[in-house]
């Protein structure tokens, strides 16, 4: 009897420690299950949903800024600018190229600062172009200032014009390869 006694004090808090212990791992093993489910249930939109993100950029690949580099791509947007400055009858006095270096864009940006010459019809065809050309381009920043305050009346006002032209470049491998401008 005192045998049994002990036996059934020592064995049966041990055994409840060892059934709730099973229990908590049980349930923490239906539960990681019950996450796997969701995450292997939830795969197929991911994958068509990345099908489609892929469908759109090529789409859109066209009015990306191309380059091998981010610094190639930046080059080839102010010889863009620069281009539709001259169709515009629009002056460049300078030109400023900068590149996002950060590394946390899948498509990097690139900017041209331009502070350019011309008149009010150059300016209106200039903002033409840029918003309308097959590149999309953002006009982040426009400054416009009269060169003259004081001119005769029927002269054409000539204005200063700094612009800021920002882009997105499409870049192959811009995932693995960074260019540091």
């Amino acid at each position: 009897m005192i045998t049994a006694l002990i036996i059934v004090f020592r064995a049966l808090p041990a055994w409840r420690t060892w059934r709730g212990d099973t229990r908590a791992a049980a349930t923490e093993m239906l539960s990681q299950a019950t996450q796997v489910e969701a995450a292997v249930a939830g795969f197929p939109a991911a994958v068509d949903s990345l099908q489609a993100r892929v469908t759109r950029l090529l789409r859109e690949g066209p009015g990306l800024v191309a380059g091998d580099t981010p610094t190639e791509a930046a080059a080839n947007l102010a010889a863009l600018i620069a281009e539709v400055a001259r169709q515009s009858s629009v002056r460049l006095d300078a030109v400023e190229v900068r590149v996002d270096t950060s590394g946390t864009h899948l498509l990097p940006r690139v900017t041209v600062d331009a502070q350019a010459t011309g008149d009010i019809v150059g300016l209106a065809a200039l903002l033409r172009r840029v918003e309308q050309g097959p590149t999309l381009l953002a006009v982040r920043r426009l400054l416009v200032r009269p060169q003259a305050t004081a001119g005769p009346p029927g002269q054409v006002e000539t204005l200063t014009i700094r612009i800021v032209v920002e882009g997105l470049a499409l870049v192959p491998g811009g995932d693995k390869r960074r260019d540091r401008a």
